[in-house]
């Protein structure tokens, strides 16, 4: 088979993304039987090529979070950025890639140096913090400018987009109704999935989806799954994603605080194996199964191998 240059790799990515999706989400309901699952991994030290070769089954795809100071230290040369080499590295042996993008201090002429480097499954952030006099100011703006700049070029390749989505509500917004409002809007400008903040219970998808689709969105809709490594993990996560958990579910977590690491890696494999359990029970009376389920791995993929191995049978 003839090598590929640089333009054929970006357009088969964008192809492979949108086929995958297509087909996972584009199947008659009566024909799922079983799931499909992504995983976000960090370009860090810690990082495992080895283990994530022995993953079973394979990802769906893998996505790649923005460090936001440290990419943009890059932006002369974004292909020496840690996370686009690895990218580059996972897609050289054919794994599907999506790279973070996110809004904080990125100018125009950055995002025409991120895209040279071949990038074209992008997930859209407006990142922790917003300064003043940036070009981007959220999500929406961005991802409008991306499919502006896509009909200003003729078409072309077509990028796929997804953003992100709130089960537990977002922190800066001052209802459900005008998140979903604004998230809508988005939404119509040219977005392809959403991918949900960490889910701690299925039950929260469940009523996120159905807020979602009773305000007209359509696209696919992610659960993403977070298994954290540690209690004081958790802890910090939940700090940063301005997530509070209902009273029983912290309780639930809170009565393993004192657990030895071995105790409390037990007690999360078994809590997020019954959500993802919980996630797919209504597949065979509902007509639209969850398909695809994202893993947020913070390169623990060891711990990422003991949940699929309970999940053998339905993955």
């Amino acid at each position: 088979m003839a090598s590929l240059t640089p333009a054929n790799e970006a357009e088969e990515q964008v192809e492979n993304l949108h086929t995958k999706l297509a087909t996972i989400f584009g199947s008659p309901s009566e024909t799922v039987s079983s799931v499909c699952y992504s995983i976000e991994i960090s370009a860090k030290d810690d990082f495992d090529m080895e283990l994530l070769e022995q993953l079973s089954p394979q990802p769906i795809f893998c996505s790649f979070p923005w460090i936001s100071d440290e990419t943009l230290r890059y932006e002369d040369n974004f292909p020496q950025a840690p996370s686009l080499r690895l990218s580059k590295e996972l897609q050289k042996a054919r794994y599907t890639v999506v790279n973070h993008l996110s809004c904080y201090n990125l100018t125009e002429q950055q995002v025409e140096k991120f895209l040279a480097t071949g990038v074209r499954n992008l997930f859209i952030i407006r990142g922790d913090t917003v300064t003043p006099g940036q070009r981007f100011r959220n999500a929406a703006n961005l991802v409008q400018h991306l499919r502006d700049r896509e009909q200003a070029n003729g078409g072309g390749v077509k990028l796929t987009i997804g953003v992100g989505g709130y089960p537990y509500g977002h922190s800066q917004s001052r209802s459900d109704t005008e998140e979903l409002q604004y998230l809508q809007a988005k939404v119509a400008i040219g977005v392809d999935f959403l991918l949900t903040q960490t889910l701690y219970d299925a039950d929260s998808f469940f009523r996120y989806r159905e807020r979602c689709r009773q305000v007209g969105i359509t696209i696919p809709i992610i659960p993403g799954i977070y298994v954290p490594h540690s209690y004081q993990h958790l802890q910090a996560m939940l700090k940063i994603t301005n997530i509070t958990l209902p009273p029983l579910l912290r309780a639930s977590f809170d009565s393993h605080a004192d657990d030895t690491p071995d105790q409390f890696e037990a007690f999360v494999v078994d809590h997020f194996v019954g959500v993802v359990r919980n996630l797919l029970q209504p597949n065979v009376a509902t007509n639209e199964p969850v398909r695809l389920v994202h893993f947020f791995t913070f390169n623990k993929l060891r711990l990422l191998q003991q949940v699929l191995f309970k999940l053998k049978n339905i993955l």
